[in-house]
């Protein structure tokens, strides 16, 4: 199957599967809450409906963060950690989900409700934990070669260069291979989920192993199958960002009457939410990619042998 037809299926299939979207829209949102409401009740606490609180809704202010850190010792440390244990409740929460919506890609026509969404998810649960801390193990690795281990040997040879300039383009270096290297594994891990759904197959390290091969086998496509959809979520962040300046919303925001600027913030965060759940979209989108290449790939009948 060609990279383009792979694409196009991807993007069919997410548009029909868009209840999978929703899902995960809807719990990221609920995790990100919940870890939001402590800091929430903090700074309310410190501002209350005071002048302070309604310029935090317009802009950051420094002022206010100094007597924030001054006034209240350890707090950051603490939401600090708050958001480290989020994140990790999160990892495990999200591969879980993966189930889920992967294999809605088996029968995209047909009509699908919460429950089978979630027996899908119980069903392939332990075997996307269990590929999550193997792959986990694999970013690991990259840190470990590269960064570390390569980092400190390009480092020790770039020590006494008389050029700053070779021992920045040597670390810049060795920060693209790390990214490289998070790229790759990231995609070995996507196909793992693909190939580990689609055969229903017990062994974790059989589908990583496969997915490493199949990447390997197809770098170039696999990789273009995986980057473009994937990269719609970048470009509508990009385009948020381009179309919704801050110094002009903040503008706004103080000109506004006291009734109509709660109005402009909830329509900040509606707008915020429709390009969370369009990143949301694209990602399923880049699933949907690449189960189409991989199960056609797969599939593909091997070429003629040659007539004696």
């Amino acid at each position: 199957m060609g990279v383009g037809t792979a694409i196009r299926q991807g993007l069919s299939m997410a548009r029909r599967t868009r209840s999978a979207v929703w899902v995960l829209f809807l719990v990221n949102l609920g995790l990100a809450a919940l870890a939001a409401l402590p800091i929430y009740q903090g700074i309310l606490r410190i501002t209350g409906h005071s002048l302070m609180s309604q310029e935090l809704a317009q802009a950051f202010s420094l002022d206010w963060l100094t007597d924030f850190v001054f006034n209240n010792p350890g707090s950051f440390d603490r939401y600090a950690r708050l958001i480290a244990y989020a994140g990790l409740v999160t990892m495990p929460v999200n591969a879980l989900l993966a189930g889920g919506v992967l294999a809605r890609f088996r029968e995209p026509d047909q009509p699908s409700s919460l429950g089978m969404f979630f027996r899908d998810t119980a069903r392939y649960g332990w075997r996307l934990i269990r590929l999550m801390i193997l792959g986990l193990i694999a970013y690991w690795v990259v840190f470990i070669l590269i960064n570390q281990k390569l980092g400190d040997w390009v480092g020790k040879l770039t020590r006494d260069a008389r050029d700053d300039r070779v021992g920045f383009v040597a670390h810049l270096t060795i920060v693209v291979l790390v990214l490289l290297g998070l790229a790759f594994v990231n995609l070995v891990m996507d196909y793992a989920r693909v190939k580990l759904v689609l055969d229903d197959g017990p062994s974790v390290i059989e589908a990583f192993l496969a997915s490493l091969g199949f990447s390997l086998g197809r770098l170039r496509k696999a990789f273009t199958v995986y980057a473009l959809p994937a990269l719609g979520g970048v470009a509508l962040l990009g385009l948020y960002r381009l179309l919704l300046p801050w110094g002009m919303f903040n503008a706004a925001a103080r000109a506004a009457s006291p009734y109509r600027e709660p109005l402009m913030l909830a329509l900040l965060f509606i707008l915020q939410q429709l390009v969370m759940f369009g990143r949301y979209w694209f990602r399923v989108a880049t699933w949907a990619s690449e189960w189409s290449y991989y199960a056609g790939s797969r599939h593909a009948a091997p070429p003629a042998a040659p007539a004696a």
